[in-house]
C-alpha cells in the first residue's frame, strides 16, 4: 500500500477515534453514565420481583423508592458527590464595551422663497430651510 493511502486510511481512523472520544466524554460529562446504571438496575430489580410477586407490585416495589438495590444506592451516592462540587468559579466583569461611533447624513435642505407681507426693503423674500420628505409609496 503506497504510503499516501495509508496515512489517509490513518487520519480517517484518527478522525473517528476523536468523534466518538468527543461524543463519549459528553455523555459522561452529562451524566448519562449514571441513567445507564439507574436503568440497568431498574430492569434487574423490576425481573428479581417480578419472581415473587406480579408485575403491578413488582413496579411499584421498583420505582416506589421503597427497596432500593445495591446498584441503586451507588447511582444516588454519585448524584449527591456530583451536587457537592463545586462549580467553577469565574468572576463576573461586566463587559462596558464603548458605542460604535454612527455617522449620520446631514439632512438635505431646498430654498423656499417665502414672501413677507407688509416688508419691501431688502431682503424682501425670505428663504427657509425645509427638510426634503422621500416620497410616500402607496
Amino acid at each position: 500500500m503506497p504510503p499516501v493511502r495509508l496515512l489517509a486510511a490513518m487520519s480517517k481512523w484518527a478522525v473517528r477515534v476523536g468523534h466518538y472520544l468527543l461524543i463519549g466524554t459528553l455523555f459522561v460529562s452529562l451524566g448519562g453514565h449514571l441513567a445507564v446504571l439507574q436503568t440497568i438496575a431498574w430492569g434487574t430489580m423490576l425481573k428479581d420481583f417480578s419472581r415473587s410477586a406480579n408485575l403491578e407490585d413488582a413496579a411499584k416495589k421498583t420505582f416506589g423508592g421503597g427497596h432500593p438495590c445495591s446498584l441503586c444506592k451507588v447511582v444516588s451516592e454519585s448524584k449527591q458527590q456530583e451536587e457537592k462540587k463545586p462549580a467553577l468559579k469565574t468572576e463576573a466583569k461586566p463587559d462596558m464595551a464603548l458605542p460604535v461611533p454612527v455617522r449620520l447624513k446631514p439632512p438635505t435642505f431646498v430654498d423656499v422663497a417665502a414672501s413677507v407681507p407688509g416688508y419691501h426693503g431688502k431682503g424682501a423674500r425670505v428663504c427657509l430651510g425645509v427638510r426634503l420628505q422621500p416620497p410616500r409609496m402607496s
